[in-house]
């Protein structure tokens, strides 16, 4: 028995150099898809490759054979029993060879698999697959964690079609990535009547003075809302003396609070207002007495959104961290602060998957109010996937 394989870029090609070679006595054991080898042929169709198998003795009597086929006619009534058992003898040869080449793809591990294993939608590994290594290396580039990056591959591929090209594989990243960030929310103002209370809360050294007086800028020029100020951060004088230059810039109210429980009297005095920004003192996530302190804070102050604002700067194993010790916080949003100073977005993405909280602002420099922006999901993911889309 001769076993032969045939390459071409459909099956039509590869049967009709099948056939043009074996002629027509040739069996076919398996069809399958091959990836074209070589980085720039990452994006091409793959060839299809037919295994076929012909009697041992062909190549000695090929030309023998056209030559006596009008022989071979007049003989194939008398011949009929012998070419069965050579029939049947051919079929159990084939079915040996077929569970012999099963058992040696099995032990090569062949990251290539066979056509009808394709068709059901399997792919490989993320190792195993060049296209989808290229979205793993550049999500890892960009600083995300390593573990969500191949949750993220393998989930893609076990919804993608076998099939499937380039762009839809872009696109089933993308749209997954999209999932996890989810829609950004800002600080919701619209509905008026009491002073809406929102806290700002997050590690020394994020920002957050600077990023309240963002906010209040925002709402009270662009927006023409009613706002007031209050500030508990009374470890630094400067982050006072720094809002209040703010609020007499912009004419609202600013009010020091200097226990938790004079936060309810501050905020009760602002109730005619339509938001109630709160500034609160970057508490290091290692001080456990300061983290008690903050909880009674958030606790009497019963806000109505909290934000905590994380440094774009901050290295992943902090950033845990962080994020355990203010684990106490029922509900809040995100904020990222000096995304100017890193142009990696992985920090991004981790955060919001680990804590499955929303995203809303990014602020990009000092200048207030300019430098601060709601997130959009759309720049995140191109940069993360990078030249891919």
């Amino acid at each position: 028995m001769k076993i032969k394989r045939y390459m071409g870029k459909d099956v039509q090609e590869a049967l009709l150099k099948l056939k043009m070679d074996l002629g027509n006595d040739a069996v076919i054991l398996n069809t399958r898809k091959i990836k074209r080898k070589g980085i720039l042929n990452f994006f091409k169709k793959p060839l299809i490759e037919v295994l076929a198998a012909i009697d041992e003795d062909y190549d000695k009597r090929g030309h023998e054979k056209t030559e006596q086929k009008e022989k071979t006619e007049i003989k194939e009534s008398t011949a009929a029993p012998k070419n069965s058992n050579n029939i049947a003898e051919l079929e159990k040869k084939v079915e040996g060879i077929e569970s012999i080449l099963k058992k040696m793809m099995e032990k090569m591990q062949n990251p290539e698999q066979s056509a009808s294993t394709l068709n059901t939608g399997s792919m490989e590994n993320p190792e195993e697959s060049k296209i989808f290594q290229l979205f793993l290396n550049n999500l890892v580039k960009n600083d995300v964690d390593s573990d969500i990056a191949n949750e993220i591959i393998i989930k893609v591929k076990s919804k993608i079609n076998a099939n499937a090209g380039i762009n839809e594989a872009v696109n089933m990243i993308y749209n997954e990535i999209k999932s996890i960030l989810g829609e950004p929310e800002g600080i919701n103002a619209d509905n008026t009547g009491k002073g809406r209370v929102v806290i700002f809360v997050g590690p020394t050294g994020v920002g957050k003075t600077t990023t309240v007086a963002k906010i209040a800028a925002e709402f009270a020029l662009n927006r023409s809302k009613n706002v007031a100020l209050i500030t508990a951060d009374t470890y630094r004088i400067a982050a006072i003396e720094q809002l209040k230059t703010y609020a007499e810039i912009l004419g609202i109210p600013l009010t020091v609070v200097y226990t938790p429980s004079d936060i309810k009297n501050a905020i009760n005095a602002n109730r005619d207002k339509d938001l109630i920004l709160i500034d609160t003192a970057g508490r290091s996530h290692r001080n456990k007495a300061q983290f008690e302190e903050l909880k009674t804070l958030v606790n009497f102050a019963e806000a109505d959104e909290v934000y905590l604002l994380l440094s774009a700067a901050t290295n992943e194993k902090v950033c845990r961290e962080i994020l355990s010790n203010y684990s106490f916080l029922k509900s809040y949003k995100l904020i990222f602060t000096k995304m100017d100073e890193s142009p990696l977005y992985g920090i991004v993405l981790n955060t919001v998957k680990r804590t499955g909280k929303k995203l809303s602002y990014f602020t990009t420099g000092q200048n207030v109010p300019d430098d601060i922006e709601r997130v959009d999901t759309d720049k995140v993911i191109r940069s993360l996937l990078g030249r891919m889309l």
